[in-house]
């Protein structure tokens, strides 16, 4: 079969692989003269970077003698109050302080009526005479009992001795059986005369005794005349304040109702729960006979509290133990108010005190040795807050010593080594720093 032959598909096909090698032949000239470019051109020295220097602030520091401190909440109470309560069944005739005032120990407080009290008193004081009467009438009758018994005896010895003369002359026949008889009855009644005597006089001791007892009795009940009018006048057993009024004038009250209550201010005291590792250690402070001392801004006035005690036991629903602080005398403050102490612990040696943000992962603090950084391990003993209220960590390191500086700002990208520019805080820049070193 002969092929047939088409001159325009064939100039077609020529004319595309002419544009494709001019192409293929003018980038290569592009790549030729680039090459040449670059081995021909001048040869650029490298730029040393400067390393960064981080502006931070350093405090110079001294290890020493430091007591650390604990902030604790506790409630102001008073270690005893008194509830009066009447003495007697009355009427309330006037009140004479009312609550939350102040009181002295002794004062009256309250009056009740004293007029049914009186009549008691009265009537004690009567029953009294009477008694009294009746036992010098024993004593009288006593006395007279005595002095008769000397004729009582005279006349039953002249009796027996008639019937002694009876009977020999009876013996004799010289008497009648009759006579001797009278004789012996009239003896008889004599003896049975001095007996009865005799047996009424050895019982007036007893009746004297009773009679005793009986001005005894009544002395006691006016005495208690006298007390219960004594109660009509409610004293205040301390000075303190009325914390409870349960009564109005006009009120009638028995015995036992329930009146004022005061509570004694000699006895204030802040109960303040502490954590048990605290509260070891204030103990062991107090059993070596030393004192605990805390302080607290209460109505604007700086007040010192000295640690009375602490708890036996831990209460139900708390971890750790009631500390008691002793409060001096305030006619000012108010029972139940929440107070903010301080309590200084005992002193721990060889530490230093730094802001927090100069701790870093509660284990290091960075030291500056020529303009760099050094890591210092350190051990956290406490917490302190100082005179202007700062907040400071306690910690020690057995590598600080004295003059070393130590970095007292927030650097995020603190590491050995790492080159900074100190400035110190004394020097009036602020060593709080956060949160800027990141735009710097």
């Amino acid at each position: 079969m002969k092929m047939q032959y088409f001159p325009g598909r064939t100039l077609a096909r020529f004319r595309y692989l002419g544009a494709k090698a001019a192409g293929v032949l003018v980038f290569g000239m592009l790549l030729l003269l680039s090459m040449l470019v670059i081995a021909t051109g001048p040869k650029a020295e490298p730029v040393e970077r400067a390393e960064r220097e981080w502006p931070v602030s350093y405090r110079e520091v001294s290890p020493g003698p430091i007591a650390p401190t604990i902030q604790v909440y506790g409630k102001l109470e008073t270690d005893q109050s008194a509830t009066l309560r009447a003495g007697v069944t009355a009427t309330v005739a006037q009140v004479l302080r009312r609550e939350g005032e102040w009181v002295e120990a002794g004062e009256t407080l309250l009056r009740l009526d004293d007029a049914e009290v009186a009549l008691a008193q009265q009537s004690a004081r009567a029953a009294l005479s009477s008694a009294e009467a009746a036992l010098r009438s024993i004593r009288n009758q006593h006395q007279l009992a005595r002095d008769l018994g000397l004729h009582h005896e005279a006349q039953a010895e002249l009796a027996r001795e008639k019937l002694q003369r009876f009977e020999s002359l009876h013996a004799r026949s010289m008497i009648a059986d009759a006579q001797l008889d009278d004789v012996r009855h009239e003896a008889t009644e004599r003896a049975m005369v001095l007996a009865q005597h005799q047996s009424r006089v050895s019982d007036y001791p007893n009746q004297e005794q009773q009679a005793e007892a009986a001005v005894a009795e009544a002395a006691a009940r006016l005495g208690q005349a006298e007390l219960d009018r004594q109660h009509t006048d409610v004293r205040a057993p301390f000075s303190g304040r009325v914390i409870t009024l349960h009564v109005a004038a006009g009120d009638r009250i028995n015995a036992g109702t329930s009146l004022l209550t005061v509570a004694d201010y000699a006895g204030l005291q802040v109960r303040a729960p502490v954590p048990m590792q605290i509260a070891q250690q204030l103990r062991r402070h107090l059993d070596k006979g030393k004192a605990v001392v805390a302080e607290s801004n209460i109505a604007g006035e700086r007040l010192g509290f000295n640690l009375r005690g602490l708890a036996g036991e831990v209460k139900p629903g708390q971890s750790g133990i009631d500390a008691f602080f002793h409060v001096a005398p305030d006619s000012v403050m108010a029972l139940g108010s929440v107070v903010n102490l301080l309590i200084a612990l005992p002193e721990e040696s060889n530490v230093v005190a730094l802001p927090i943000h100069a701790v870093y992962d509660n284990s290091r603090v960075y030291r500056i040795a020529d303009n760099r950084l050094q890591a210092v391990e350190i051990e956290r003993v406490g917490e302190r807050m100082d005179n202007a209220g700062n907040y400071r960590v306690l910690v020690r390191s057995s590598a600080l010593s004295r003059g070393d500086q130590l970095l007292v700002s927030q650097l995020p990208t603190a590491m050995t080594g790492l080159l900074v520019k100190p400035s110190s805080v004394e020097s009036g820049q602020p060593a709080e720093l956060a949160g800027q070193w990141s735009s710097w």
